[in-house]
């Protein structure tokens, strides 16, 4: 029987990646039908939006579907019964209006984060569709830490105000929405013990749902980023030696065979 009730996965770097790019390791596909085979509900948790989550997800050409989508980091849904997606609960909602009120509030802050970027080689802001600021992209890893540095210490910046980074890139956000805080949230809504459920990724973006206090089981591949693989570690997870889906292909199958069990759940994240 299957130590998974529920499994979330990261899409980029964690499903895809790797020798196979944007296909399905074989391994994976085998892991994935069996972990759903035997009951497991499975989530994909991404910072995509949901059209591009969908079209990865289309791109895999696998069997099974997710039973819930985790977008930007901070949405649920589920599906509609009729081919689509749909809010799943009040989270996205309330999720909406915590951000819309943050953003209002964050003007003086977002002129001073595009004042930083000006004055800064290799750093440039992305704005939605509105023109307001919804992020960053710099050159290298080594300017995004630099310039993430100076951004927290800025005069204005709203004490509810966080972001999520992955790579070069850093996404604002409200500090009570993240991967991991979305997942504890569908975990409440399915009524879901902790030790059931099994957290894989691979950046930054993932860390809040690979401390051990959403997920007591918890995993990375090769490629994950160094933070990443102490975490995991920390929590008493898995690190695999193999990349991308390969290697959380590896992890499914230890955990759902029980040839690696959950860890004791902490109480919360590192400070």
């Amino acid at each position: 029987m299957s130590l998974i009730r529920l499994l979330s996965t990261d899409f980029d770097g964690t499903l895809v990646g790797g020798k196979w790019g944007y296909r399905c390791a074989p391994t994976l596909a085998h892991e994935l039908a069996a972990v759903v085979g035997a009951g497991s509900l499975w989530v994909v948790n991404t910072g995509r939006p949901l059209e591009s989550a969908l079209n990865g997800i289309e791109s895999l050409d696998l069997g099974v579907t997710p039973d819930y989508i985790l977008t930007s980091e901070r949405h649920i849904y589920q599906p509609d019964g009729s081919g689509g997606w749909r809010d799943y609960g009040d989270w996205n909602r309330i999720c909406t209006e915590h951000h819309d009120l943050l953003f209002q509030e964050a003007g003086p802050f977002f002129n001073q984060i595009e004042d930083l970027a000006a004055n800064t080689l290799g750093v440039k802001v992305l704005h939605n569709s509105e023109g307001v600021p919804e992020g960053l992209v710099t050159d290298t890893e080594e300017t995004l830490d630099e310039v993430t540095q100076r951004m927290l210490a800025l005069s204005e910046r709203p004490s509810d105000f966080n972001y999520q980074r992955s790579n070069i890139y850093l996404r604002f956000c409200h500090r009570l929405y993240d991967k991991g805080t979305s997942l504890a949230e569908l975990r409440r809504l399915l009524d879901m013990p902790v030790e059931s459920i099994l957290a894989i990724g691979d950046h930054q973006n993932d860390l809040s749902m690979l401390y051990g206090n959403v997920a007591a089981m918890v995993a990375c591949p090769s490629n994950a980023h160094p933070l990443v693989k102490e975490s995991v570690l920390n929590a008493g997870g898995h690190v695999s030696e193999l990349e991308a889906g390969e290697g959380t292909a590896e992890a499914i199958h230890l955990y759902r065979t029980g040839k690696k069990r959950p860890c004791e759940v902490n109480s919360g994240r590192p400070s």
